[in-house]
């Protein structure tokens, strides 16, 4: 796998097709890059069941400004963190949080909220634990991003979509057997 755009365009990752991991193919990645390219440069990034990295690194790579990776898979962590430090991202840019996205998410961002969110859960869990509201839950209470901010969630592509609250459905693209979901935040008044 290698990154499809930015300043590191066509530097290879580690990836694993093991244990689960499902690495978002280099066509969907650069198609998701391609409708979001206006929203990188300065960004502050949040990659939700990051795997290898590649969406934050993509984001990274095209002038976000901040990148926060989580991942609770021990092996995934591992390969994680040695694309984030293969490709130089400094500490100030870039976090990796090894932690369970669900749990970590419930503590609240504590004034850290984020211009782009990038899930991409594993399809069958997600599917069958109902996890895409569960997120938007999470997200918009924790104050995990920013009013106009976009959260792109990633799904089989013949997967259910429902309203969420505060969320407007901005885009649906389908890719073969992926969909991408755009999702904007419009807090609703209190």
């Amino acid at each position: 796998m290698r990154l499809t755009g930015g300043t590191h365009r066509g530097r290879r990752l580690q990836t694993s097709d093991g244990a689960g991991m499902r690495p978002t193919q280099d066509q969907v990645r650069a198609a998701l890059c391609s409708a979001l390219a206006g929203h990188f440069p300065g960004a502050r990034v949040l990659d939700l069941f990051a795997g290898s990295g590649a969406l934050g690194l993509e984001a990274w790579s095209r002038g976000a400004a901040r990148v926060v990776w989580v991942e609770k898979d021990r092996a995934a962590l591992q390969m994680l963190k040695a694309n984030v430090a293969a490709l130089g991202v400094p500490g100030d840019a870039g976090q990796v949080v090894g932690a369970d996205v669900f749990r970590w998410l419930a503590r609240g961002a504590g004034g850290e909220a984020m211009d782009l969110v990038l899930a991409d859960p594993p399809y069958a869990e997600a599917t069958a634990g109902g996890w895409m509201p569960k997120l938007a839950k999470l997200l918009a209470a924790g104050g995990w991003v920013k009013p106009g901010g976009v959260w792109v969630y990633e799904m089989e592509e013949r997967g259910a979509v429902e309203a969420l609250p505060g969320w407007r459905l901005a885009r649906d693209k389908r890719y073969g057997g992926t969909r991408l979901l755009f999702w904007v935040f419009e807090p609703q008044p209190e």
